[in-house]
């Protein structure tokens, strides 16, 4: 944890004839990553709402159940419903790109189902981030460092919440590069991570199978010439096996957001396009932090091995949306 003893953070009114605030807090001993999700939990339960507790708890209902696709009983409602929970909006989203640096916008996780009004100024920076979203109710923004060995908050100050600042240019350029697919497989993500959040309220996440590929992706039967395994932000591609001579220039390898082309000159005759570049990627990577090398083996052969950065961190359930070899466990 960091050594620091308060840190900075905006507050952005719903209401926007109030200013918004650069607000600061100490941080409790041991309690770095909580103190503000406990301070802005408090704030939120006891926010203004608009219709009677049980016509909240009706469009909260529904909420859950359209998401998750599920039918919610109603004590698991009443639990539910006492429930304050804090919803965070990537703003800057972090990663390898921003040293693990994240601005986060933090809204009312049961904003709409309590009739909040729409936070136009709130809306407005994320769209300037490229990360649009309908944030209803008060919102705040913060800056944290989080590489999962880390967590430090550092401050976000007043002066940044502004269109020409440094991070809000960054942000653009970053979620612009991750933006997703149009498609079948992008309404199966949003299915699947709309269905996730809706468990995670309910604590019922053990219930849920983990998402698998799309019907058609995973060629069987078949032996591919690769094997594709993937770690948090990264999926590795090896080929394995590969003559002792085989050299850089044997290899074309052509990283594109959507696409990858390898081909080996020294691979056995009819697999010597490992993967065809006319194949669309499972998801877009991020072409300026993927690499390839050729590594020696202990027994003298060769391996290719090629390292995509992913453009979201989430699992990959294939690695191409047609022909993709499984994942190797």
């Amino acid at each position: 944890m960091s050594p620091r003893s308060s840190f900075k953070y905006v507050y952005i009114p719903a209401d926007d004839t109030c200013p918004m605030e650069e607000l600061s807090m100490e941080i409790p001993e041991g309690r770095e990553m909580e103190c503000l999700l406990d301070v802005l939990k408090d704030h939120f339960r006891n926010s203004k709402t608009v219709g009677t507790a049980n016509e909240q708890k009706a469009i909260f209902k529904k909420q859950l159940e359209e998401h998750s696709g599920k039918t919610i009983d109603d004590n698991l409602m009443d639990i539910a419903a006492k429930m304050q929970m804090v919803q965070p909006v990537a703003l800057l989203p972090g990663g390898k790109a921003t040293n693990w640096e994240h601005i986060n916008c933090y809204v009312d996780d049961r904003g709409i189902s309590k009739g909040l009004p729409r936070n136009i100024r709130a809306c407005g920076i994320a769209n300037e981030c490229g990360a649009s979203s309908d944030i209803v109710g008060d919102a705040f923004i913060a800056r944290i460092i989080d590489d999962e060995e880390r967590f430090e908050r550092h401050d976000f100050t007043l002066s940044e919440v502004s269109s020409s600042a440094p991070w809000v240019k960054r942000a653009f350029e970053l979620n612009l590069a991750k933006h997703q697919n149009s498609g079948d497989m992008k309404e199966q993500l949003r299915a699947m991570t709309n269905m996730n959040t809706a468990a995670d309220a309910l604590d019922l996440q053990d219930d849920l199978p983990e998402p698998g590929p799309p019907p058609g992706a995973i060629e069987e039967g078949v032996t591919h010439p690769y094997q594709w395994t993937q770690d948090g932000e990264d999926l590795v591609v090896t080929v394995p096996n590969l003559p002792a001579e085989t050299g850089k220039g044997d290899v074309r390898c052509d990283i594109k957001m959507k696409h990858l082309h390898l081909e080996c000159d020294k691979a056995p005759d009819g697999e010597r396009v490992i993967i065809d570049g006319a194949l669309e990627l499972c998801f877009e990577v991020i072409p300026d932090e993927s690499s390839w090398s050729i590594l020696a083996n202990k027994d003298g052969t060769k391996r290719i091995e090629v390292t995509m950065t992913k453009g979201k961190d989430m699992r990959w359930p294939c690695l191409t949306r047609t022909k993709s070899a499984p994942e190797t466990k």
